[in-house]
């Protein structure tokens, strides 16, 4: 892996029950791109992630901002999904901006859009819990994951979700890594870095970085795109970036505790 550059940011995350044929994995996150018509930053993207060499892709919602923008953003999104190279696949939910009408239009060969459930990724030792926005809603979806087959304590456990407040149910099923987004990061902070808002339960302290919650890791992307009143979507002291997650076999990044803390940040 590169040193960070552009979009791309590197991040390493040891596990201590990471199976030893997953040493290594490499995971890009993206989340959040609000997409209303081509860009610069969506060319950037595209150009960027032709460089890298991944094993998996996970995306976790919000590719549009309004229900007028689904062909323009589904143009651009298959674009970026088509310079995603992996050797094991993508995978991903939709957000609350995102619409049916939307999600008809990115059906593609390659893309594994999992709705809410269970998914055992063919040939690896490797589960992936995923919440979607469009499905059921969030009684029934922790009812269904809950009340379903138990995790297999000899395969990574992966949770994609747009809302990062899964962590607890993401805890409760003994997930290894919550891929999230929504927060933004904050979109608009403080020079310190300090969110001012990110529209959702947790404290604005752990609007973006790494969380951990008992043995679960919770992983929240800044995202790539921003909202705001038509004509003024604006980011400041929290710049867009795609995390690209290197998986390592060692000491579960921080401490087993019953509160959420953050562990990581950025």
């Amino acid at each position: 892996m590169p040193l960070a550059y552009g979009l791309i940011h590197p991040v390493d995350l040891s596990l201590a029950d990471l199976p030893p044929a997953l040493q290594g994995l490499r995971i890009a996150h993206l989340s959040d791109l609000h997409i209303t018509g081509p860009s610069h930053r969506m060319d950037k993207l595209v150009s960027q992630l032709a460089s890298l060499r991944l094993d998996l892709a996970v995306l976790t919602g919000d590719y549009m901002i309004r229900g007028t923008d689904e062909d323009k953003a589904a143009a651009v999104i298959r674009q970026v999904l088509d310079g995603l190279k992996t050797r094991l696949g993508i995978f991903g939910i939709f957000g609350n901006h995102d619409t049916p009408r939307l999600a008809q239009a990115l059906d593609r060969p390659g893309v594994h859009w999992l709705g809410t459930g269970v998914h055992r990724v063919p040939g690896q030792p490797i589960e992936i819990f995923s919440i979607d926005q469009l499905g059921d809603d969030a009684d029934d979806c922790t009812a269904m994951l809950l009340n379903g087959d138990r995790p297999d304590d000899a395969r990574l456990r992966l949770m994609i979700a747009h809302y990062p407040s899964w962590i607890s149910t993401a805890a409760d099923l003994n997930v290894d890594i919550l891929f999230a987004g929504h927060t933004h990061g904050g979109q608009a902070c403080l020079p310190t870095g300090q969110a001012l808002m990110n529209s959702c339960d947790l404290p604005l302290s752990m609007s973006s970085g790494v969380l951990r919650h008992r043995d679960t890791l919770a992983a929240i992307s800044r995202g790539l795109g921003e909202v705001g009143v038509p004509g003024f979507r604006l980011r400041t002291f929290c710049p867009p970036h795609v995390p690209v997650y290197t998986l390592r076999r060692g000491p579960t990044l921080g401490r087993n505790t019953p509160n959420v803390v953050r562990v990581m940040r950025w």
